[in-house]
């Protein structure tokens, strides 16, 4: 049918009153009209009141979905040439929807994203630039000259803004063009009069393409020890699997940790993100500096292509001081963690997260059945393990997103 390894997506409850629209009888529901990029192409969405039809391509054929909207989900039968499904959808926001499908006489779920609008991420002049869209206000992020944003509204059809890098600032403007897989613009610094082109195309998702980041701190404090990284082992073993990029990166501070976790949101296919250091009573730490848990919150509270955060790391999920870190990230991001209670062993560490990552990236389970599975196959990644097993207990935890994902369909 179609390209896809499966996997999971956070949804949201609509979170602003721009996502809705009148019915007859004046009741409100999530407003999904449009034109949309998801993951199986260009989709064109009609809807009355909560009856909803598109038609969408599959390379050369056109298929179709009808469904209706019932408290925020869009629940819905899929029609393509040789087969049909079933699926549903969530608004996260004015520009992106997220949710799942599954072909009739399956059991898997598999993802499916959207974008409309100025919504995604586009190979803009500046570097890719990710562009977040409400009702009004669309907020951006680039990196092509170091850490840059922008900020605007829509004024009709165009999006004029005010931008700010390290070390200047400006407005500009941008208008999409008629298909949407592009837009033209012009910008130019305060105090001068002359404007400059800024331009871009959309960057859509390559169906079926995961990746796996792994970023991860120097584990050697010296030149007397080894060298040795998880995360060479984990490029080593995924490279098997041909529809998963594996990336290694390191760092030595938060800076070069944030850095990193700022590039996560120019890549559009969906992400399993581990990030290996020490952790520690105080919290999470890197070259003997504890990393605040407010620089990371920041940067990927729009981590919507995140599919869980995994914490290669001691103790980040304790109950104590040392889960602050991972606390106070749950409450802001929109995707799942899991982690660690104890002082895990690294080589129990080792067997747990590359079966829990292998079930995600290969066998297509999303994160909370992974980790479900996982503790019934490696007991003592659990509570407790067999009374002569050679591995601790590794308390493995696992929290779902605390952002109140709509649920999906059973059965």
């Amino acid at each position: 049918m179609r390209n896809s390894t499966g996997g999971w997506f956070t949804t949201f409850r609509d979170k602003v009153a721009g996502l809705w629209k009148k019915t007859g009888n004046g009741r409100t529901v999530s407003d999904f009209a449009g034109d949309w990029f998801t993951t199986f192409g260009a989709m064109s969405v009609s809807q009355e009141g909560s009856k909803v039809r598109a038609v969408y391509g599959m390379g050369k054929d056109e298929c179709s979905l009808e469904g209706t909207i019932q408290g925020g989900v869009l629940r819905f039968r899929y029609r393509e040439p040789a087969v049909g499904g079933e699926g549903w959808f969530v608004l996260q926001r004015h520009g992106r929807f997220s949710g799942q499908w599954r072909q009739d006489g399956t059991n898997s779920w598999q993802p499916w994203q959207g974008e409309r609008g100025f919504e995604g991420i586009w190979q803009s002049t500046f570097g890719p630039l990710r562009l977040v869209q409400d009702p009004e206000r669309i907020q951006g992020s680039y990196e092509g000259l170091g850490r840059s944003s922008l900020d605007g509204r829509l004024q009709g059809k165009r999006l004029e803004f005010r931008y700010r890098e390290p070390r200047a600032q400006g407005e500009g403007w941008f208008e999409l063009a008629a298909d949407g897989v592009s837009f033209q613009g012009q910008w130019r610094p305060d105090g001068t009069a002359a404007w400059a082109p800024w331009y871009g195309p959309r960057i859509v998702p390559v169906p079926g393409l995961r990746w796996l980041v792994v970023l991860e701190a120097y584990w050697q404090r010296g030149l007397g020890e080894k060298e040795y990284a998880f995360g060479n082992m984990l490029r080593e073993f995924f490279a098997r699997i041909p529809n998963v990029e594996v990336r290694q990166r390191m760092f030595t501070d938060e800076e070069g940790l944030e850095k990193w976790c700022r590039d996560l949101l120019y890549l559009p296919e969906p992400i399993a993100l581990v990030i290996a250091t020490h952790g520690t009573e105080e919290g999470l730490s890197a070259g003997g500096e504890l990393i605040r848990a407010e620089r990371l919150a920041d940067v990927l509270r729009h981590g919507d292509n995140i599919q869980v955060l995994h914490f290669s790391s001691c103790l980040l999920m304790d109950s104590g001081p040392a889960g602050n870190f991972a606390r106070a990230l749950h409450e802001t991001v929109p995707f799942p963690i899991s982690g660690y209670t104890t002082s895990v062993d690294w080589a129990a560490s080792a067997l747990i997260e590359f079966t829990y990552l292998d079930m995600m990236l290969a066998r297509g389970l999303d994160p909370q059945t992974a980790a479900e599975q996982l503790t019934r196959l490696l007991t003592f990644a659990g509570e407790s393990g067999p009374g002569d097993s050679p591995y601790p207990a590794a308390h493995f935890r696992f929290w779902p997103s605390a952002l109140k994902p709509a649920a999906a369909p059973k059965g």
